[in-house]
């Protein structure tokens, strides 16, 4: 009789399938819709002119994408987590406008106007598979369609980085945030109410991003300091990566 084989381990859980649960939005408290709502004004000029509609690509509790709604932008979101998802439909601008997908896999048509990577909703992912999630999304867009990605300022990261930080919450509980760099990653390991989990994400130059969007068919166009505008000083990168509008042809 052929030997029997013993199962192995399971497989690990990716750290973001754990990160976006219940205990989220308590510990991002800061993140809230008065910060939402200051950054989508910054980004409204742009996005009025776009060619088509906008996705919030790892929309999250829905505090963005309420905000575009609401300032009459046709936008939807999409998001992997169910207990975000069901926190952005009490809101009543993003009921019915909500997707749940895995952002490497796009489940809509061509044709946007923008997409929207916000709050470091970019580089969760391998090397391959960040490129491949890029060049995914920027196939999708309209010619002269936008893609945005907020990330940190790598610099003012490194400048500015603290290994480990404590802070009391309103509700009186502690997080405490351990933090490393490991090559071009940041990995947070979070600790809150007796629950233990991570966070990793890659963090990008400038000049990579700029390579990253020219293999996705991109032009990186110009990079903020913060998602208010192209002036205000956040420690952030806000990258305006731009599908090429087609050109008329000569007669």
């Amino acid at each position: 009789m052929p030997e029997s084989v013993q199962p192995g381990p399971a497989p690990l859980q990716p750290w973001w399938e754990r990160a976006f649960g219940r205990e989220y939005l308590e510990v991002y408290a800061h993140r809230d819709d008065a910060s939402a709502e200051r950054e989508v004004a910054g980004l409204l000029p742009r996005l009025r002119a776009a060619p088509g509609p906008v996705l919030d690509a790892g929309c999250g509790n829905g505090r963005h994408l309420a905000q575009l709604r609401s300032a009459g932008i046709i936008a939807c979101g999409i998001d992997l987590s169910a207990h975000l998802l069901q926190v952005a439909q009490r809101r009543a601008a993003c009921r019915g406008h909500l997707l749940r997908g895995d952002m490497r896999q796009p489940c809509l048509g061509g044709g946007l106007g923008a997409v929207l990577f916000l709050f470091t909703a970019f580089g969760y992912f391998d090397e391959r598979a960040n490129a491949a999630l890029l060049e995914s999304w920027g196939s999708l867009l309209a010619p002269g369609g936008w893609l945005l990605l907020d990330l940190p300022d790598p610099h003012a990261l490194k400048r500015c980085f603290k290994p480990v930080s404590r802070r009391v919450l309103a509700s009186g509980h502690e997080v405490l945030e351990q933090r490393r760099l490991d090559g071009g990653r940041v990995i947070k390991d979070i600790t809150y109410r007796g629950e233990r989990w991570s966070e990793s994400v890659r963090v990008y130059a400038p000049e990579e991003i700029a390579a990253l969007a020219g293999a996705a068919g991109l032009s990186l166009v110009e990079t903020w300091p913060s998602l208010c505008s192209a002036t205000h000083q956040e420690g952030r990168h806000a990258h305006w990566l731009r599908r090429e509008p087609v050109q008329g042809r000569l007669k």
